[in-house]
């Protein structure tokens, strides 16, 4: 009798692991179900796809690096060093270096580690429910001789049964199917994740993570201590003790003291209350203010101001608290205050504008990321809109110039309300033209958040610009570093 399931077959004359099969489809899935849920905590999944292709790379090649550490004699080159094709992966050298990579990750993006984890605990069981099938397909990892063989096969389907008849350096017979039971108990562990994410009313954002490691290190010791009575020599050893029970153990304890520690130490955040939330902000439209913004302008209005002046008033010394103080207000507003004659500030109004058509090409930029959160909300399906207080001809051009146009539905300029900000009747009319339900307006200045809180929206003060003090003092329901921790806020 022969084990009749061959490790790989060829397609297009390249040889195909089914190995490297079955982990594909873990990945698959375990990407699919973590959107899934992402969506439900506020993870974007362009967070999860980009984490997926930082983060997978780096778990191979810590399970490779992890087999190296205690398979030094099987190394003989440099190039057998990364050699994942000729097999040898650690699966918790790729969970430790998952988990570093992934901190990482989240401290450079900003973003939750707790939360972060709360889809990839999930995902790791996933992989491993699917990765052990990749062993199935090897012939390995299998156990002790089955003592009982009629009740094996009576119990097992023959394609299992049948692959588990190994010829090894001791002998030729059946063995227990170590893989089939630590994918079954990882199935139990992800069975049980699921209904805790849903029905267990203390669990915290971080939690699962912790019972990762706790159930992962009960499955492992009985599994390594079957695998250990198998005869084969492929079990990974720190002196007399298997390296997988020693690391189980320290999993266990590792998984305990985390949920102990963290509920006294960091963010808590309970995990029914978070999706709640997130299911209430459930946003459709994002309205955003154009200069300071989206676009920095601030040294082209500086300018444009300081000509306007110089013509109209050159005896006029401009401090930075003035100029500060003309974000925000319409033009008609601002010289209004240094005028009572109609006719004039109608001039100084034209003036003003003549000199920041001609320069604005050249002066202005788009700030870090607004093209791609435009492009990325539209895609997303929000309504996309700009209610700002210059002229709408300049507010297009603007975003036609950075080439955000074309996702911006709406867009409100001065001509197009009798009131400009802080008075709310641009945000209210957007929101009616684009049919929303519940908006959230991001902008630069005072007047921005006061608009928005007198048309009874969430907004978010932008912290990237000169006036943070200011917008902080405004208390916006959120503030953001850069433009892309919208999607932060944003439930898919």
């Amino acid at each position: 009798m022969l084990n009749y399931i061959n490790p790989s077959f060829s397609l297009f004359g390249l040889e195909i692991r089914w190995y490297a099969i079955c982990i594909l489809i873990g990945v698959i899935l375990a990407v699919l179900a973590g959107v899934k849920e992402g969506k439900k905590i506020g993870i974007p999944s362009d967070y999860i796809y980009t984490g997926v292709v930082i983060v997978l790379p780096c778990a191979i090649l810590g399970a490779r690096f992890w087999w190296d550490i205690f398979n030094a004699g099987s190394i003989h080159s440099f190039t057998d060093v990364f050699a994942v094709w000729q097999g040898g992966l650690a699966i918790q050298g790729g969970v430790l270096a998952a988990l570093l990579t992934i901190y990482i990750y989240c401290r450079v993006r900003k973003f939750s580690f707790y939360r972060i984890l709360d889809v990839v605990a999930p995902g790791f069981l996933i992989g491993q429910i699917c990765g052990r099938w990749g062993n199935f397909c090897n012939h390995e990892l299998y156990g002790p001789i089955v003592q009982n063989v009629d009740l094996f096969k009576k119990l097992l389907p023959s394609f299992i049964t049948e692959n588990m008849y190994i010829k090894d350096h001791l002998t030729t017979a059946y063995r227990h199917p170590t893989f089939l039971y630590e994918s079954i108990l990882n199935l139990v562990g992800l069975v049980l994740m699921m209904v805790a994410r849903r029905k267990f009313k203390k669990l915290e954002s971080g939690d699962l993570i912790g019972g990762y490691l706790v159930w992962y290190g009960l499955v492992r010791i009985p599994i390594e201590i079957l695998r250990s009575n198998s005869g084969a020599n492929e079990i990974l050893m720190a002196g007399p003790i298997p390296m997988s029970i020693l690391i189980s153990i320290i999993f266990i304890v590792c998984g305990i003291a985390f949920l102990i520690v963290k509920r006294f130490v960091g963010p808590r955040t309970n995990y029914q209350e978070l999706m709640q939330k997130i299911k209430e902000n459930k946003y459709d439209t994002i309205l955003f203010d154009l200069d300071g913004t989206l676009l920095n302008t601030r040294e082209l209005i500086n300018r444009s101001f300081v000509h306007t002046f110089g013509h109209f008033r050159p005896d006029k010394v401009l401090t930075d608290e003035e100029l500060d103080s003309f974000f925000g207000p319409s033009l008609r507003q601002t010289f209004s205050r240094y005028s009572d004659d109609e006719n004039e500030i109608e001039e100084m109004v034209k003036y003003y504008r003549d000199f920041n058509v001609a320069l604005h090409d050249e002066v202005v930029t788009a700030f870090p990321g607004a093209k791609s959160i435009i492009k990325a909300l539209a895609r997303k399906g929000y309504k996309v809109g700009v209610v700002s207080s210059k002229k709408t001809d300049l507010v297009e051009h603007g975003l036609d110039l950075f080439g955000m146009l074309d996702n911006v539905r709406v867009v409100i300029g001065e001509e197009d309300v009798n009131h400009p900000k802080p008075d709310p009747e641009g945000i209210l009319k957007a929101m009616e033209m684009l049919h929303s339900k519940k908006a959230l307006y991001v902008g630069d200045g005072v007047g921005d958040i006061e608009a928005g809180k007198n048309a009874g929206i969430d907004t978010i003060g932008v912290l990237y610009s000169d006036r943070k003090e200011q917008i902080i003092a405004a208390e916006p329901t959120y503030t953001i570093k850069s433009l892309s921790d919208i999607l932060t806020i944003l439930v898919e």
